[in-house]
């Protein structure tokens, strides 16, 4: 599965959670590695010579240079049981003098669980630059083209979705920016008039606009954080919009020049600060 996922464009990095090593265990005999005069060093010694890799030479055609080794890697716990072992001028068999089994490490490596049950996760990753919903919609295709070809019994969970979660966060500033829009369409058409209304209202898509721009300049992509900061300067772009629309219908009552009164607000303001 994770070779498959690897082969989407924009995957990241795919890290296995919760797997474990197999390992070999080496239970020994007591009494029949006492009766052999031996030890249990003398036994593990003796496998990690004979597993050893060394290199046997090199050879050189054309101009290429090519390493042989000689393996003496075991394959499986039968070939661990059938290997001689010679310590202290005598022959044995490992298989006579300890029982060999398969299992996992203990104590285990960190768990995974879903639904109390034990599994093994994937943690999927995306290149950075990438659009994690258009991503998100690939990953759904592969999983279940993965999903189709998994043996009977073998079932593929979703624990955490990114890309809903992203996709929520961006409904609710689109949300959000309406209802801002809304409220400050009604608000100014009641308190300052139909004109200063329009002014406020069309404040917020154009900084808006500039904000994005900027964004893309910079390279900022469109993640919970940016997206959460961009709300809470949408607050306070509605507050300052209605403010300095307000301060200038009223500068503008006490009889300065419009000028003057459209300079007031960020003068006043700053002189303030």
């Amino acid at each position: 599965m994770r070779s498959k996922i690897l082969t989407l464009r924009d995957a990241g990095k795919v890290e296995l959670v919760g797997a474990q090593d197999e390992v070999i265990y080496l239970e020994f005999s007591t009494r029949q590695v006492a009766a052999l005069g031996i030890t249990q060093q003398m036994v593990v010694s003796a496998l990690q010579g004979q597993n050893a890799i060394t290199p046997s030479g090199v050879i050189e055609a054309r101009g290429e240079r090519v390493s042989v080794r000689v393996s003496g890697s075991f394959q499986s716990e039968e070939s661990l049981r059938a290997i001689n072992l010679r310590i202290n001028d005598r022959f044995f068999r490992l298989g006579d003098v300890a029982t060999i089994t398969r299992g996992y490490q203990d104590p285990p490596q960190a768990l995974f669980r879903y639904q109390g049950k034990p599994a093994i996760g994937l943690a999927i990753g995306m290149k950075p630059g990438a659009n994690l919903t258009i991503f998100g919609d690939q990953l759904t295709e592969k999983m279940r083209q993965i999903e189709g070809d998994l043996p009977i019994g073998v079932g593929v969970h979703k624990v955490s979705d990114q890309p809903e979660l992203v996709a929520d966060a961006v409904w609710g500033f689109v949300e959000a920016l309406i209802e801002a829009v809304v409220i400050v369409l009604i608000v100014s058409f009641i308190s300052l008039g139909v004109r200063a209304g329009l002014v406020v209202a069309v404040t917020i898509p154009l900084v808006l606009a500039i904000t994005f721009l900027a964004m893309k300049l910079y390279g900022v992509s469109l993640q919970r954080i940016s997206l959460g900061a961009l709300i809470i300067a949408l607050g306070l772009l509605v507050d300052d919009a209605m403010i300095a629309v307000e301060m200038m219908i009223a500068r503008l009552e006490l009889g300065d020049k419009l000028e003057k009164a459209a300079t007031y607000v960020y003068s006043h303001t700053a002189s303030r600060c």
